[in-house]
């Protein structure tokens, strides 16, 4: 390891999960020994859209993509990079992949429209610095606080709330994404930076674990185990016991100095109420221009539909005009008239 860097502890795992066959989550880790001792631990998720749309593909490409050129990138930079340096080479990486993926969808016609959500994590000293597009998380916990990171990039996030379980987990499977690697040629993606404590520990995760547990159990489950494998492991575990219904990916850092602890019961719920009451749980803030935007749309389809009306109403009296036309010639040219 190179001199200077913390000894981290990092994992990642990925699972099918109880209903699919095909696995389109992947992830990534890397220490600081990878990372030329510029960085103490890098760590991604991915996850592809859908299995019909081969998402498996696109996720595959991204986890190959971003290590690979966040790696050169990083190899360029000074021996002591700023935060903003890694957090450009993490941006770099995350923009090429997106470039990657979608020229591979351009090249061959059943690829076409596939994707994958991701987010990706540089640490370095007490800072985080995530990197993500989709619907694929990043948590911090501390005490007894899971805080979410990132905010969804999906339709149901602009309506629903992301802790209100009274929306079906179907129905969250089924979200539409409104940002992702490889669905279009360039990608907006959003960079948090966040400090982390000696104790606090950092979870990037796909929504096969988000949708399937509530903060209480990633939380407990995180706190407790005995490593940051351990940690993959048993989220994996109780994902699958509460059905499995997607994919699972996890990534989990910890500090050298982390040391496990139990949440209790009540701890847990104390710490949600905080989360509630102080609104911790991201929500992904509107554009200023979302509702003009909106009621342009709606004034526009106004207009199509009674420019369409008129259309067909003109189409049918001109018909009809036709048609009486027609019949009129043919009584005058009729016999015996």
């Amino acid at each position: 390891m190179a001199a200077g860097r913390r000894a981290c502890d990092i994992a990642c795992s990925t699972h099918p999960g109880q209903v699919r066959t095909i696995n389109c989550d992947r992830c990534r880790v890397a220490d600081a020994q990878a990372l030329g001792g510029k960085a103490d631990a890098f760590l991604m998720v991915v996850d592809g859209m859908g299995v019909t749309r081969r998402g498996d593909t696109a996720s595959r490409v991204a986890a190959e993509v971003v290590p690979e050129v966040l790696h050169s990138a990083i190899a360029a930079l000074p021996a002591q990079p700023t935060c903003d340096q890694l957090a450009d080479a993490l941006r770099e990486a995350v923009s090429a992949a997106n470039l990657a993926v979608w020229k591979r969808a351009q090249e061959d016609p059943e690829l076409k429209g596939m994707g994958t959500t991701c987010v990706a994590a540089l640490v370095t000293g007490g800072t985080a610095l995530v990197c993500h597009a989709g619907d694929s998380r990043a948590y911090k916990l501390s005490g007894d606080d899971l805080i979410q990171i990132t905010a969804d990039h999906s339709l149901i996030q602009e309506v629903v709330p992301s802790d209100d379980f009274g929306v079906s987990v179907e129905d969250r499977f089924g979200a539409v994404i409104t940002r992702g690697i490889g669905l279009s040629r360039s990608v907006e993606t959003d960079l948090e930076v966040v400090k982390l404590e000696a104790q606090d520990a950092l979870l990037l995760c796909t929504d096969g674990l988000s949708n399937m547990l509530d903060d209480r159990r990633i939380a407990a489950t995180l706190a407790q185990a005995s490593s940051a494998g351990e940690a993959c492991e048993k989220l994996i575990g109780v994902a699958n016991e509460a059905g499995g219904l997607d994919n699972i990916g996890v990534a989990v850092f910890r500090g050298p100095e982390y040391e496990p602890y139990a949440i209790t019961a009540e701890a847990a719920d104390r710490a949600v109420a905080r989360a509630r009451g102080s609104r911790t749980r991201r929500r992904r803030s509107r554009s200023p221009w979302t509702q003009p935007m909106v009621i342009v749309l709606l004034v526009i389809c106004v207009v199509l539909s009674a420019a369409l009306a008129l259309t067909l109403a003109d189409r049918a009296r001109l018909l009809s005009d036709l048609n009486r036309a027609r019949s009129a010639s043919m009584e005058s040219a009729s016999p015996g008239r």
